[in-house]
């Protein structure tokens, strides 16, 4: 069976310190993972993560014009209002066909617990609006607590590392939007085992490029001792599902 990969992890941009080698814009982007299935992505800026979300954010939109990419708008809290207002924010993210958020608490100096981000959470909960954050950039005591206030976010753990069930089992039967991108979650036999466990709808397709290359992320899924229909869920149905409130009534 052949798969049809939608990437949900994916950086455009010049980094500031240049990964040798590695794809900056659209065309170099999508010559280096179209051969491996990957036909569309979500991706955000690299400008937005290290210089400031107002700025990248808005360079995204003319940057993936015409190409199979679908925005994704890195976030900080309201409270300082550089990025407007949560309901704001949403209204603008749907105007603009921006399918999601990213998080980078500890780049950017803050934290994802519920007195610190919580307003804008709270938006993104009742919109239904995906919300990715790499694991490295919080902590699970953070992500726990901002379950805990939140418990229908729909929030997806990036490149957690292959020794790290005993810390998100206990979430993920706890919240059940709770979702894993694949990135860089390699266990052996973990795939088949979040399928067992919590079903395939809980795994998100990512290669994490520039940072990984996209190989190794389509590998651990066409290869993965799972249902055809397993497969192809995580390769892109689940990102589909999960973009879907773009077509919602906002809340």
């Amino acid at each position: 069976m052949k798969l049809d990969f939608f990437d949900s992890n994916c950086q455009i941009g010049r980094s500031g310190v240049p990964l040798d080698g590695a794809p900056t814009n659209p065309e170099e982007v999508m010559e280096r993972v179209k051969p491996m299935g990957i036909s569309r992505a979500l991706v955000y800026s690299a400008l937005a993560k290290e210089l400031h979300p107002c700025e990248g954010n808005s360079k995204l939109l003319q940057e993936i014009k015409g190409f199979p990419f679908i925005g994704c708008w890195v976030a900080l809290p309201t409270s300082t209002g550089e990025i407007g207002a949560p309901r704001q924010f949403v209204e603008e993210m749907r105007k603009h066909g921006i399918g999601a958020v990213r998080l980078f608490p500890n780049l950017h100096s803050y934290c994802i617990q519920p007195w610190c981000i919580g307003p804008l959470f709270e938006v993104l909960e009742a919109n239904n609006v995906p919300v990715f954050v790499e694991v490295a950039q919080t902590s699970f005591d953070h992500i726990a607590a901002a379950l805990a206030d939140f418990p229908k976010l729909r929030l997806i753990l990036l490149r957690p590392a292959y020794r790290l069930d005993r810390y998100l089992y206990p979430l993920m039967e706890r919240y059940e939007n709770l979702c894993v991108d694949t990135s860089n979650y390699v266990a052996s036999g973990g795939i088949e085992a979040v399928c067992s466990r919590f079903g395939s709808r809980r795994l998100i397709f990512g290669t994490d490029l520039p940072h990984f290359e996209p190989g190794a992320a389509v590998s651990s899924i066409t290869y993965a001792d799972i249902s055809d229909a397993e497969k192809q869920a995580i390769a892109g149905g689940n990102l589909e599902n999960l973009l879907a409130w773009l077509g919602d009534a906002g809340a």
